[in-house]
């Protein structure tokens, strides 16, 4: 529960795990845990899974599953948790956001708006964004 993995290779990831399951079999099935409204995984769930399943399988060397769980929770107190699964993304898909965010970052490409305008309301970001308003 709530372990740190990092790796340097095929980019700098580190990752701290909410839980993951060991099936018979060996492998590993990560488990993410949110309280939210909105009782759905979102992308970045996805995205967050993804990168704790390769920064495992790079620092340990052990299977991890391709997909995971998203524990979606409401902040009421007797709401009970709802698992949601979700395929995860590719090692590629994984290493191709962290080098996009890195040329984002500077200055080598232009960010692109989120395909969901949900996404706009929380973003650190907003604004300075030349999108219209919500």
């Amino acid at each position: 529960m709530e372990r740190l993995f990092r790796i340097s290779t095929p980019v700098g990831l580190v990752a701290k795990l909410d839980r993951a399951y060991r099936m018979p079999s060996g492998l590993l099935v990560l488990v993410e845990f949110k309280t939210r409204w909105s009782n759905q995984p979102c992308l970045s769930d996805v995205i967050q899974l993804s990168a704790q399943r390769m920064a495992v399988m790079g620092q340990t060397g052990q299977s991890v599953a391709s997909y995971g769980y998203v524990m979606v929770k409401a902040p009421a107190p007797r709401a009970l948790p709802t698992a949601h699964r979700v395929k995860l993304m590719t090692d590629e898909q994984v290493v191709a956001l962290v080098r996009r965010r890195e040329d984002v970052l500077a200055g080598r490409v232009l960010p692109r708006w989120s395909y969901s305008q949900e996404a706009c309301l929380t973003c650190a970001f907003r604004a300075q964004c030349d999108r219209i308003p919500l």
